[in-house]
């Protein structure tokens, strides 16, 4: 019997490794870039560290947390000292002793089979991690260890849609590479392929305007749509040189996506906190970042385009509306800001895994300003968070958990405008606590937040954010325009029937446990320059009207003459954004009349109108500039919601 298994096991090690030249070829690109980033300093201490039993002090075995699993350190430490076994310019390469400690965290880990109540760590995290490691011993793996770990790798199958079908489809691919079958190579490349295009409707993943959507209907730029970008760049690489390449025209697709979507919220040196979803701790924005960045980076290298300039990469201005989305981002290479709503369409955020747990208003028609000063850094530590920029929420003590009452916007008539240089964004709300109607102008220099219709169902204040970010330097206030300003930017409140205005700068001590329930408590400090009108209680038919403006970028926004409060409607340097929450009329300066006949977004510059209709039920709008009458014919199916232009003839009409 004993020399039977001898044979088996010389059988195996031959079957192991003397394998196909293509499926090498995947072996070998995975271990590329797994050991890119070896540090022969850490690798020195975390080897000293490791017990004679192969585990490590310090991680609790046991532990089941949801969010953050802490038994996955042990793996990454495995893939670490194997990354740095395999690497040639580590001093450690082809270390016997570093093998055995490799082989040792191994066995432990097979006995103990540590198991995390997340089905991702069960299924994604702690497969990809074990099959990364074993690959990256190469010849050197012992011929039995496949074997030993088939049952845990096999918890993953592949399935699911976005992003985590391409994480079960990879690891599906990396089975085939250990196991020596080619047919699951090609069936997870397969997986992963039928990812790397647009959604259907309704369907997660990159959306027709570019957003990402996973977890229904749902922005995931920085979380889920971050993950996608970087795992198929990185598949693009490893199956490169392969018969199991990617064709070459499935590459634009993630070229769009970058180009027309992620890269519209990188700015500073950070992602936009409003794209990051439900991670928006700590450095996470700055992770997020440099991980995208990086990600685009590899990409044209691996399509041989020349990158650019990482700071003039990101010096480029305009407006765009991601319409799957309820999403706005304006911005300028000095200015940026973003506008996040929510409708009867779109979630706004959520709360997993005891991640975001006071993120409930987040999708409230939040807007997020940047100027390069950090007015945004560590912000989620200290903030108050029912006094979010942007959005309009009672101040009570209610919970600030996703999925909780008042977490969603039951209305569906939310939508944008852009003609890809300025736009703006509206959203009728209701959320069962209160009821507005709000609007967000971009007219080329600055921002004009307009509300009405306040109305609370809820005996507690009432509240419009208009600032709460990092304070930078004194409060300046002038008293002559009604003006306060702090960092890159002042804030004019244009009315306000009826509220108090408070402003000022305090002293905060918050921490970031309170956001995500895996993080410290340890107190994190600073200044915060907050700008609140506040409606009172239960107001009837609250409204506001303030300006945003870079500072040293003065300009004069009107707002318009309209038929009704329910029409909210500006000027600025030739350009009129008008939002119809109802038919009606706006008066522009000289008095032309612009009127809709149904509810809808206008926008007339350079010469032409512009229309968008947020409710996506119209087939066409009606619109008249004093007598003369246009009929706008509106996109259907997966392009409903966004923008359409005509021509103006010259004149008055």
């Amino acid at each position: 019997m004993k020399v039977f298994a001898s044979c088996i096991l010389a059988v195996l090690a031959l079957s192991v490794w003397s394998m196909d030249p293509e499926l090498l070829k995947i072996r070998d690109r995975n271990n590329v870039e797994a050991i890119q980033s070896v540090n022969d300093s850490r690798v020195s201490r975390e080897w000293k560290q490791q017990r004679s039993d192969g585990s490590w002090p310090g991680i609790d075995y046991r532990h089941q947390g949801r969010g953050t699993w802490v038994p996955l350190a042990h793996l990454a430490r495995l893939r670490l000292l194997a990354a740095a076994y395999a690497a040639p310019e580590s001093k450690f390469f082809r270390n016997r002793a570093l093998l055995a400690a490799v082989l040792r965290g191994l066995d432990f880990w097979a006995a103990q089979d540590p198991q995390s109540p997340n089905w991702w760590y069960s299924e994604i995290g702690t497969p990809r991690q074990l099959l990364d490691t074993l690959l990256l011993l190469g010849d050197d793996l012992p011929p039995e260890y496949p074997e030993k770990f088939r049952a845990i790798l096999d918890r993953s199958r592949p399935g699911m849609t976005g992003q985590n079908k391409v994480w079960l489809a990879g690891i599906h691919l990396l089975k085939g590479v250990l196991y020596q079958r080619p047919e699951l190579v090609r069936e997870g490349r397969e997986q992963i392929l039928s990812e790397l295009r647009l959604a259907a409707p309704g369907r997660e993943g990159i959306q027709a305007d570019w957003s990402f959507h996973q977890h229904g209907a749902q922005l995931q730029f920085g979380n889920y749509g971050l993950a996608y970008f970087t795992e198929m760049v990185r598949w693009l690489s490893v199956l490169s040189e392969s018969v199991y390449a990617f064709p070459p025209d499935r590459t634009v697709v993630l070229q769009n996506y970058y180009r027309n979507g992620l890269r519209w919220v990188l700015f500073d040196r950070q992602m936009d906190f409003s794209a990051c979803g439900r991670q928006n701790t700590e450095r996470l924005p700055f992770q997020k970042y440099r991980e995208c960045v990086d990600a685009a980076a590899r990409l044209r290298r691996g399509i041989g385009e020349e990158n650019p300039a990482e700071k003039a990469e990101f010096r480029f201005s305009g407006c765009r509306y991601f319409y799957d989305s309820d999403f706005l981002v304006f911005r300028t290479p000095e200015f940026y800001c973003s506008v996040k709503m929510s409708s009867r369409r779109i979630r706004g955020s959520e709360t997993v895994n005891s991640e975001n747990l006071l993120g409930r208003l987040t999708g409230h028609g939040a807007t997020m300003l940047m100027s390069r000063r950090g007015e945004l850094e560590e912000i989620g530590a200290l903030w108050d968070w029912r006094k979010i920029p942007g959005v309009t929420a009672v101040q009570d003590d209610s919970s600030l958990f996703c999925r909780n009452p008042g977490w969603d916007n039951r209305e569906e008539w939310v939508g944008g405008l852009s003609d890809g240089e300025v736009g703006f964004c509206a959203m009728e709300f209701d959320n069962g606590e209160l009821t507005a109607k709000k609007s967000y102008f971009f007219p080329g220099s600055g921002m004009v937040c307009v509300g009405s219709g306040i109305r609370s169902r809820i005996d507690a204040p009432v509240v419009t954010a208009a600032a709460q970010f990092r304070a930078l330097g004194e409060l300046k206030r002038d008293p002559c325009s009604g003006t306060v300003a702090n960092g890159g930017f002042s804030w004019r409140i244009l009315s306000a029937p009826g509220a108090e205005i408070r402003t000022g700068i305090r002293d905060v001590t918050g921490n970031w446990k309170r956001v995500t329930a895996a993080l410290s408590a340890a107190p994190v400090r600073g200044k915060i320059f907050y700008l609140y009108l506040d409606h009172g209680r239960r107001p009837r038919n609250g409204g506001y009207a303030y300006a945003v403006t870079p500072l040293g970028k003065p300009w004069e926004p009107v707002r318009l003459k309209t038929s009704s409060d329910s029409i909210h409607a500006i000027a600025c340097r030739g350009v009129v954004m008008a939002t119809f929450y109802r038919p009606g009329w706006a008066e522009f300066p000289d008095g032309t009349r612009l009127t809709a006949e149904q509810p809808c977004l206008l926008m007339v510059r350079g010469g032409r109108l512009y229309a968008a209709d947020p409710g996506r039920k119209l087939e066409a709008l009606t619109v008249r500039r004093n007598s003369r009458s246009y009929r706008i014919p509106l996109p259907r199916n997966r392009f409903a919601g966004s923008t359409v232009s005509l021509s103006l003839p010259a004149g008055t009409d």
